[in-house]
């Protein structure tokens, strides 16, 4: 018998997912997507050699009624800004038995999830996202950019049995090893996009203000990459690391960002930024007008990436009464770009801090 999963959420990660856990025969894939219909059941995921992974999706719908009470597996696939709501338009269909994942747990999936379905929630949450790529067509196929050599997969309230057939599952659907965390919070703070996109951006546009216009849209990586991103991320990582310290978790299960990459200093960090391939092509989204280009505020480097990252860090390090220099010079700079006001004087006391989440009653 097929195990019913159910991908909560339609674009890069659902488009991927839809088509490399639908062409493994022992699941049955449902779709839950604000546009049904706008998908077809005979979904398509390529990857860039052209292997092709064919799924016949079952139900795709946007009533979470028609898909959450059957599902064994409910699958979120959203950016952080999403997450929160997307739990709250499912939650009157969950069951105590139901087990939620998410593709990726640093944008504070683990504490909406507690907070929208209570402490007891049984959860799982990948530390990075499991794949890169984007919609072909969307709703029909999708591009799969990049695989992992391996995933981590954080839990909360799973028995040791569950736990393990989660890792079997997610083997089986990514083809790769995947091993188990000892805390989720191990899966929560992260040092890839939460990190590493506002520093970039950062680095990119510290020049910034609101008549600006630049006379080209430069690439995140590939050779506009330089060692003061490299720099700013790992004074950022830093910090994360003296937060991490003082938390119940391993920290060798977060590997600092010299180490993830094999790294000896910032200027091997540089060369290898520089020579990722799925990222080579990757730009900066910036709005024209006419005589260049200006930062688009609302991307989710942006949207995603600050009040669903960074200030989650953020909220930890003052939970554990850290200091955050280079993290605070971040926010400041991205606060001023969006709009908002998130920290005043190194603090998080800003009128819109109310769109992160607050990690104070989490139990940890």
């Amino acid at each position: 018998m097929k195990t019913s999963v159910c991908i909560c959420g339609g674009g890069s990660q659902g488009h991927i997912s839809a088509g490399v856990i639908g062409s493994n025969p022992n699941y049955e894939v449902n779709v839950l997507t604000r546009r049904p219909s706008m998908w077809s059941h005979d979904f398509k995921t390529i990857d860039l050699k052209g292997k092709e992974f064919n799924a016949k999706l079952n139900i795709i719908t946007d009533d979470p009624s028609q898909v959450i009470p059957q599902s064994a597996i409910i699958l979120i696939a959203l950016p952080g800004f999403a997450i929160k709501e997307e739990l709250e338009k499912i939650a009157p269909f969950c069951s105590s038995k139901q087990i939620i994942g998410c593709v990726f747990g640093g944008s504070g999936f683990f504490i909406a999830a507690q907070q929208v379905l209570g402490n007891k929630v049984k959860a799982f949450a990948l530390q990075r996202v499991p794949f890169t790529g984007r919609p072909i067509e969307y709703g029909h196929s999708g591009r799969l950019k990049g695989y992992k050599p391996y995933l981590k997969v954080g839990f909360l309230n799973l028995s040791q049995k569950e736990q393990n057939k989660i890792v079997g599952m997610l083997e089986s659907w990514y083809d790769t090893p995947v091993y188990p965390l000892s805390h989720w919070l191990e899966a929560t703070l992260s040092n890839s996009n939460p990190l590493l996109h506002p520093c970039r951006m950062y680095v990119m546009f510290k020049d910034w203000n609101p008549e600006k216009v630049y006379d080209r849209i430069p690439f995140m990586y590939n050779m506009d990459w330089d060692d003061e991103s490299s720099e700013c991320w790992v004074d950022c990582d830093n910090e994360l690391r003296e937060i991490i310290k003082k938390l119940p978790m391993n920290s060798e299960e977060v590997p600092s960002i010299l180490n993830y990459y094999g790294c000896e200093d910032i200027p091997s960090l540089t060369k290898k930024m520089q020579n990722i391939e799925p990222f080579k092509t990757v730009q900066a989204h910036m709005i024209e007008v006419d005589n260049g280009y200006k930062v688009d505020p609302t991307v989710r480097y942006f949207t995603e990436d600050i009040p669903f990252g960074l200030l989650l860090i953020k909220a930890f390090a003052e939970k554990t009464n850290t200091p955050t220099p280079h993290i605070d010079e971040v926010i400041s700079w991205a606060q001023k770009v969006m709009g908002k006001e998130y920290i005043i004087d190194g603090r998080l006391i800003g009128k819109d801090c109310v769109e992160g989440y607050n990690c104070n009653n989490i139990i940890l």
